[in-house]
């Protein structure tokens, strides 16, 4: 065996940056996802990762090298981005955004031994994004809200899609694909080089379910506490479930009733999804789609933006959950009296919708269109 020529016909692994925002939970999950795929090819990868994140993802992946990057918080209106308030912010925080990417990019030539990365993978991650630019690397978004730049519809119980646009093309003008992850059906589009994918999902297994055991998540994406409570005032009165809460926020004054478990968030809440009734949650794409596909009924609590208020029309057109309006008994009564009803419908809605494997459909694009080989 002449061992020269076989090492000479393997290639050198495909250096790959994948940039994740740390706001919200719905970004490091799809990664994750994504990732533990990922590392069965002959892949380098580094991580573009907020600071926030950086704990659990070397927890995860000790392996792999890690850059900290810093977001900018483009505020955004019905009209666009609000440049005054996104300034002030600025501002406060005291960040030299420009510095701070010199930086970033100056250690992803480090990391990757003085070379560019071949692919640049973003989640919602601009500075990775900028850094494509920059260098003429191709750049691939794989989140969910580039789907918003071929949407039809104008606004939604008030809030206008102009907020979500309109950030999307500041932070990623350009991309060579957008391959994106939706629990509802949506049409692809070329002039934003947008193709569908069906939802990027962990491997959950569905437990035996525990019919007194309710999941509640609060996003950290808001600081807005006044729904919060609202939920917290109204599950407190149902001593017969255990509320397995998961916020970063401090309620300390509902901390003292023992039907309401509160829990930092972090790896056991999917424990607690696996056999949990029903979810009480705001309207992340991300965890919808983790119900929808473990056929886990949502009581919904949307956030101030058009991306939440659509979802829960979503939720509500295909009667697999409810959207919390009054926060009263009657309306939570109504909700788990037809828990059996939303669990069915989501059955059949995965049997119309989810028709196919979302890692088999990416990852074969991946390697036709991008040259990943497995090891």
């Amino acid at each position: 065996m002449n061992y020269n020529n076989d090492y000479k016909n393997i290639e050198s692994p495909k250096r790959v940056l994948i940039g994740i925002c740390g706001i919200g939970n719905g970004h490091v999950n799809r990664q994750r996802a994504i990732i533990d795929i990922l590392k069965d090819y002959n892949v380098d990868i580094v991580l573009a990762i907020t600071k926030k994140s950086y704990k659990l993802f070397d927890e995860i992946y000790p392996e792999i090298k890690k850059i900290i990057v810093n977001i900018p918080w483009i505020v955004c209106n019905d009209e666009g981005i609000d440049f005054d308030l996104t300034r002030k912010i600025y501002i406060k925080e005291k960040n030299d955004q420009f510095k701070s990417f010199l930086n970033f990019s100056i250690s992803v030539k480090k990391a990757f031994n003085n070379q560019h990365p071949d692919i640049i993978f973003t989640d919602y991650e601009p500075n990775v994004a900028q850094y494509s630019y920059a260098v003429n690397k191709p750049l691939i978004c794989l989140e969910q809200q580039s789907k918003f730049l071929a949407f039809n519809s104008d606004n939604i119980n008030g809030y206008s899609i102009n907020e979500e646009k309109n950030r999307l093309l500041y932070f990623f003008p350009r991309a060579e694909k957008r391959y994106v992850s939706s629990f509802f059906e949506i049409e692809n589009n070329g002039k934003y080089n947008i193709e569908t994918l069906p939802p990027i999902l962990s491997k959950y297994k569905r437990g035996k379910n525990i019919t007194n055991k309710v999941v509640v998540y609060f996003s950290p994406y808001s600081n807005d506490l006044n729904n919060y409570i609202k939920i917290l005032e109204l599950i407190k009165k149902y001593n017969e479930y255990k509320f397995h809460i998961y916020t970063d926020l401090n309620f300390q004054e509902y901390r003292k009733y023992t039907n309401l478990i509160f829990n930092k968030i972090g790896n056991k809440f999917k424990d607690d999804l696996y056999d949990c009734n029903f979810i009480i949650s705001t309207s992340g794409h991300q965890l919808i789609s983790e119900a929808i596909n473990m056929e886990i009924p949502l009581y919904l609590l949307s956030l101030n933006t058009f991306e939440q208020n659509y979802n829960s029309f979503i939720v509500e057109k295909y009667a697999l959950g409810k959207k919390a309006i009054y926060f009263s008994v009657k309306e939570m009564d109504n909700f788990i009296s037809n828990i059996t009803v939303y669990r069915n419908n989501m059955k059949n809605y995965k049997k119309n919708y989810w028709r196919e494997s979302w890692d088999k459909v990416l990852f074969s694009k991946l390697e036709k269109e991008f040259g990943i080989q497995k090891k």
